[in-house]
């Protein structure tokens, strides 16, 4: 079983703020004035936006209280699920196959409308390769990698019934020791057997890469190029949790620093072929210390920093529910922390913001417009500024501006004219905001780190 297990972020982040973990942070520079300085955008671009939220369930799991978590997710206004299909969970013993929990799961997901798309990992312990040094199998190579095989062509082929089951991820996080106690090259292995047993057993799936802890240039292009695999994956995602498990310098605004798109990028659409870019992965943690207010007003940096680096076409929201203080995770308190719901599933003020972002901004495609905005400071000075304009296909535009240090009084003009402008809090309330003429915005005032965030009407 994985109940110790279940958290998928734990170390990966965690290892750039503790000493000894398995990997040394990406520290990027000091935030720039802008996020299109980070990410390198120019002009507006437009591009295809989803979202999906994560919880694990492992087999056997009371499907009465899955349906409830179902039901969160359908009023947030999200129809996709990602988590694990553990292959300790269904083939616990070489050749004997349990997919009875499985299918009873992706019929209940299909009923309340939701579309899966599960990573599959966890070796089972009669298929590890035996690296005891860390007292764990399930995050070790296959012994035989034939065995890895056959699993997955047996899954893909017994859940090819549930047309809701769109894709399969090849393990999660593998770029960091912890996760995968093995090689690149034996990781590429599993990649390529694996993808090859998808396409086999359900040639309608599509098949991602394992979500990276970051964006990690190294790791994309050893599997790209020095093994050759771009052909068999369709998606490239990573993974994303500034300000849970990273230094203070490391922050929303500066996570895609200006290596995402002088290196990132490039290796994306060169060796990799220009697959789609995915956050599959992102939360922030209410520890001790950090209020709800803190993870609302995050998750409206974060989502609006990230529907608009260049690429990333899909958030995933981590996660619906805190974990319950007597389940064992690996790693420390914030594994407990990062839903958008308590336990009890009552919800927190992020539950509102996500719901009120995937209303704006899950259209399926959006025009990222920041080049369009002319701000103007009328008052005080900024010190750490930043804006994104988006534009719906239904002609209306969506603004988000914060300043995370100062105070300054801003006039914002758009580039396309509108009819009425809307200010909505981060509990989703609306109210309309007179201070607009069509065109401008004025007398915005901004509070440190705090999210203003406007829905202008089309005049159409």
């Amino acid at each position: 079983m994985r109940s110790a297990r279940f958290l998928l972020v734990v170390s990966s982040v965690v290892a750039s703020a503790a000493a000894g973990c398995a990997r040394p942070a990406p520290v990027p520079p000091p935030a720039p004035a802008s996020a299109e300085a980070a990410t390198g955008a120019r002009g507006p671009f437009t591009k295809r936006l989803s979202f999906a939220v994560l919880e694990d369930y492992d087999k056997g799991d009371d499907l009465r209280e899955v349906a409830r978590d179902f039901e969160l997710m359908k009023e947030l206004g999200v129809g996709v699920w990602r988590g694990s299909f553990g292959w300790d969970d269904y083939e616990a013993e070489r050749g004997k196959y349990d997919f009875a929990w499985l299918h009873q799961f992706a019929e209940l997901a299909a009923q309340h409308g939701i579309a899966l798309r599960p990573y599959l990992g966890y070796t089972p312990e009669w298929a590890g390769v035996g690296r005891k040094a860390d007292s764990a199998a399930w995050n070790d190579p296959p012994a035989r990698v034939d065995d890895w095989s056959r699993f997955v062509d047996t899954l893909a082929r017994a859940l090819r019934r549930h047309p809701n089951v769109l894709s399969y991820e090849i393990y999660n996080e593998e770029n960091v020791k912890l996760w995968w106690d093995g090689t690149v090259a034996e990781y590429n292995d599993v990649l390529r057997r694996g993808a090859t047993a998808v396409r086999a057993g359900d040639p309608d799936a599509a098949v991602l890469l394992g979500g990276m802890v970051w964006p990690d240039v190294e790791w994309l292009e050893a599997t790209c190029a020095t093994h050759a695999n771009a052909p068999l994956i369709d998606v490239v995602p990573f993974h994303a949790y500034p300000e849970t498990w990273t230094p203070d310098s490391v922050v929303v605004e500066n996570y895609l620093d200006a290596s995402y798109a002088r290196f990132f990028l490039p290796t994306v659409d060169g060796e990799c072929g220009g697959k789609p870019v995915w956050i599959n992965e992102t939360g922030f943690a209410t520890t001790p210390g950090k209020t709800e207010q803190q993870q609302a007003e995050w998750w409206a940096r974060a989502i609006a920093t990230f529907a608009a680096a260049p690429r990333v076409e899909h958030i995933g929201i981590y996660e619906i529910r805190d974990a319950p203080q007597d389940r064992p995770v690996i790693g420390d308190a914030p594994n407990y922390h990062l839903g958008i719901t308590r336990r009890d599933r009552t919800k927190k003020l992020a539950f509102h913001t996500v719901k009120l972002f995937t209303r704006l901004l899950g259209v399926d495609t959006v025009t990222v417009a920041d080049a369009e905005l002319t701000v103007a400071v009328t008052g005080g000075r900024p010190g750490a500024l930043y804006h994104h304009l988006f534009r719906r296909p239904d002609g209306r535009q969506v603004l988000v501006v914060w300043d995370r240090r100062d105070s300054p009084t801003l006039r914002i003009a758009l580039g396309r004219r509108g009819a009425t402008a809307t200010e909505y809090s981060l509990d989703g309330a609306a109210a309309p905001y007179r201070a607009f003429d069509g065109q401008t915005l004025t007398d915005v005032r901004l509070t440190p780190g705090v999210v203003r965030i406007f829905e202008i009407e089309s005049r159409e």
